[in-house]
């Protein structure tokens, strides 16, 4: 490995390895699903390629919430190039080509980075292993923009260190490019932090002198990547004003914080359940001992794996003297730092001081900044080893020292369950003695392999002298044991349970058949499963997936074109989401006034409490025993659009409070905020008495209806009021005012008229016009840069 392996070999192994350590989504018809894949991205991206192919653009998205605008949903990604792939590839084998895609990519992009910080190629491959199979990658495959963006991000520091380096228009674009992207592919926190890490990396730059000149480029970079990213930036901005906050407190903001415990899993692995497969597990140790916040952990595993470990711990031993080793691993604890979010005070600090960044959330998303430093410090530390016999027998003795402490370890766990009971028994307030048991088992077989592997690598280090064979002996080591440890924390499912309705669905998919094109409106009230009877045949994560189909979870139904009103994706309005988020009390149990306000036709209850509450039996349509849930059909749910007597208010807290009031009478007066001026409150008509609406055209961005109002009326649309939204009656602009709190009103005289509501997503057309002139004017940079060089070429040389 003195020379190193060919270029050629490098390619192969970047573009195998992965493929062969997912082996089960590689080589079968298998999809990668999870909880966050089946809720956000097959339906998102599902709605985008129905649309796209009809030669649509789809600005707004129906289907969450009350409806909410598609483009400036950060997580929709609308914009990402690998979108093309839903067009030419079914749905599953888009996701599954774009999400192996991403590991390669990973590995490929760490190689690269690696290479120009000096690595060899055997080194540098270590680096890539261990960063693209790692715990937290592998982990992250069942939430694809945290992946994609992870994926990203090595491309873009190896883009920005060779700009930095030697500046030209084509080492511009590919280092702003990858950077933009990950943007595009919806992580602003990432985005943030890579720019932030491009600026370090002019501060780590051996040449001092040269640091302003570098700072400028780096700056430009970042420029150049925002302007790039400004088709999605722009949409994003628009909306500001309407969207919920998506970390309004601190406490929220942290949700998902990384536990210092966990820490244990760099070495062993993912001794800690799996919550995708132990749902009742997932809520008893993730809420109660790990603090997460949501029921669940963010990623199964963080295993980087003990030799990986020790070759970091040789890197920072061979380059002791050199104030880069130490300022880079600092960094690498400072992101480890923050990545605790509400077990460390630092995330905390960030949050109420620096601006910007309370608009962030989830710490644990950081650790792959972590990772990704480890992965250079392990493959720099196998550099070390090859140049060095020395550091290499003295490694080889640390090896065997660490596996005795990992023997000892086992030993003590399994003689007195030291840490299954004693030490989580301490820190868990109401420990589960079925929880502890497993984990006792996790513990004492990870402890054995880690002990086995150190001891393995302490007698390759101490036996093999040549460097290559030793090279490729710890490479091995490190993939086998990132292989054991993490290849069944991924998750992938059979096709078929995403490609035919639920028991659920289909009902209500056979008593719409005449719905036209206003589908009907759902409501999942059942809380997320916590227990379920085993199927023969089916894994507990597709037991799950049904589940989740069954209980109209938001986003699920959007697969088969029916609409949930409870909001979920971060860009619901906060008009919308105030009401009808799943903590609001009117919604415990239907009958519920705000259910039947914006047109919920079908919801599903737990049958227990249902029936404990003595609710009416001839509203429920199917029971679906296997999860304790029933079916109900809404009776007095009002219609899509309707015609009502306004009663005007000055805002919104007023107009919250007048609907909920007794005195409010739903579906004959509409609560209006109406602009400054008198108040007046028009007397309630009989039903049916203030005129007719029916439909002429319902499509996403245009709504378009016929009224025949027998006296002055408001036409109430039971859709998302929101930013972008334009009115029009009779073809003259009309106000559009927020009615019922969440959704649009427009006032009409008597008479017959035609209104039509339009979309348009604000700031996408000057978005996509920076977009447009910054690729423009880069590839014109481009070109001309490379007619000048090939200029240069072909000039003879002037004799002096």
């Amino acid at each position: 490995m003195s020379r190193g392996p060919s270029r050629l070999a490098m390619v192969a192994a970047t573009l195998a390895l992965p493929l062969l350590y997912f082996h089960r989504a590689t080589f079968s018809s298998d999809v990668f699903i999870a909880r966050d894949i089946l809720l956000v991205y097959y339906p998102l991206k599902q709605y985008w390629a129905e649309r796209v192919s009809q030669g649509e653009f789809p600005a707004w998205y129906p289907y969450d919430g009350l409806g909410q605008p598609l483009a400036g949903m950060l997580i929709s990604g609308v914009f990402h190039p690998t979108n093309v792939l839903y067009l030419l590839l079914p749905l599953g084998v888009a996701l599954k080509v774009i999400a192996l895609g991403s590991y390669v990519s990973a590995l490929g992009g760490t190689y690269r980075f690696a290479r120009q910080w000096g690595l060899e190629r055997g080194s540098a491959l270590l680096s890539g292993i261990t960063y693209a199979l790692g715990g937290y990658l592998v982990g992250i495959s069942n939430n694809l923009l945290y992946l994609m963006a992870a994926a990203t991000f090595p491309w873009a520091l190896w883009g920005a260190e060779r700009f930095l380096h030697q500046p030209s228009a084509r080492r511009a674009a590919a280092a702003a490019l990858p950077l933009g992207l990950i943007l595009l592919s919806g992580e602003p926190q990432s985005f943030a932090l890579c720019c932030a890490l491009v600026l370090v990396l002019v501060l780590l730059r051996p040449e001092r002198a040269s640091l302003p000149r570098a700072a400028s480029r780096a700056v430009l970079l970042i420029v150049l990547a925002a302007l790039l990213a400004a088709v999605q930036i722009a949409p994003v901005l628009g909306i500001l004003g309407d969207s919920r906050p998506s970390a309004s407190t601190l406490e929220l903001a942290t949700s998902f914080s990384f536990h210092p415990l966990r820490m244990l899993e760099f070495v062993l692995g993912p001794i800690f359940l799996n919550p995708e497969t132990d749902a009742v597990a997932s809520f008893a140790m993730a809420d109660e001992l790990f603090q997460t916040g949501m029921h669940s952990f963010w990623v199964n595993s963080v295993h980087v794996g003990a030799p990986a470990l020790l070759l970091v711990g040789a890197a920072l031993w061979a380059h002791r003297r050199r104030a880069l080793a130490w300022t880079v691993a600092a960094l690498a604890l400072l992101v480890l730092a923050l990545s605790m979010g509400r077990h460390l005070p630092l995330y905390g600090w960030l949050y109420r001081w620096m601006p910007v960044w309370n608009v962030f959330r989830y710490p644990e998303k950081l650790l792959p900044y972590f990772m990704f430093a480890c992965a250079l410090g392990a493959g720099a530390g196998l550099q070390a080893v090859l140049r060095e016999p020395v550091l290499s027998r003295g490694l080889g003795r640390a090896a065997f020292v660490l596996a005795s402490l990992c023997g000892l370890f086992a030993l003590a766990e399994w003689r007195g369950r030291v840490f299954s009971h004693g030490v989580i028994g301490a820190l868990w307030k109401t420990p589960r003695p079925d929880i502890q048991d497993i984990l006792h088992g996790n513990v004492l077989l990870a402890s054995v392999v880690a002990g086995v592997t150190l001891g393995v690598m302490g007698a390759v280090l101490l036996r093999v002298r040549a460097p290559a064979p030793l090279g490729w002996a710890l490479v091995s080591l490190q993939l086998v044991i990132l292989y054991l440890a993490n290849g069944d924390v991924y998750q992938v499912t059979i096709p078929e349970l995403l490609e035919s309705p639920s028991h659920v669905v289909g009902t209500i998919l056979e008593a719409e058949q005449d719905s036209g094109a206003v589908r009907p409106r759902v409501y999942g009230v059942a809380p997320e499963l916590q227990e379920h009877e085993a199927i023969e045949g089916i894994a507990a994560i597709d037991i799950q997936s049904i589940n989740m189909l069954d209980s109209l979870w938001p986003g699920t139904p959007a697969l088969w074109h029916l609409e949930s009103a409870r909001p979920y994706l971060p860009v619901a309005s906060w008009r919308a989401a105030s009401l009808l988020g799943i903590q609001q009390a009117p919604l415990d149990l239907p009958p519920s006034r705000v259910l039947d306000l914006f047109g919920v036709k079908y919801v599903t209850v737990v049958a227990r409490e249902y029936r404990r509450l003595n609710g009416e039996p001839d509203v429920i349509l199917t029971e679906v025993p296997r999860f304790n849930e029933l079916l109900l059909r809404n009776p007095l749910t009002l219609p899509r659009a309707y015609l009502a007597t306004p009663v005007c208010v000055p805002d919104e807290g007023a107009a919250r409070a007048l609907l909920l009031s007794r005195s409010f009478t739903p579906g004959q007066q509409v609560v209006l905020e109406c602009p400054p001026g008198p108040e007046h409150v028009e007397a309630p008509q009989s039903a049916g008495a203030l005129g007719q609406v029916r439909f002429v055209r319902y499509a996403p961005e245009e709504v378009v209806l016929e009224v025949e109002a027998t006296q002055p009326a408001t036409l109430v649309l039971n859709d998302a009021y929101y930013s972008g939204w334009s009115a029009t009656v009779d073809g003259r602009p009309a106000s559009i005012l927020p009615a019922n709190v969440a959704v649009r009103g427009v006032r009409l005289t008597a008479g017959t008229h035609q209104v039509t509501f339009s979309f348009r997503a604000p700031g996408q057309r000057l978005g996509a016009i920076i977009t447009l002139v910054t690729l423009g004017l880069l590839g014109l940079a481009m070109l001309v840069q490379g007619r000048q060089r090939a200029v240069g070429r072909a000039s003879p040389a002037v004799p002096r």
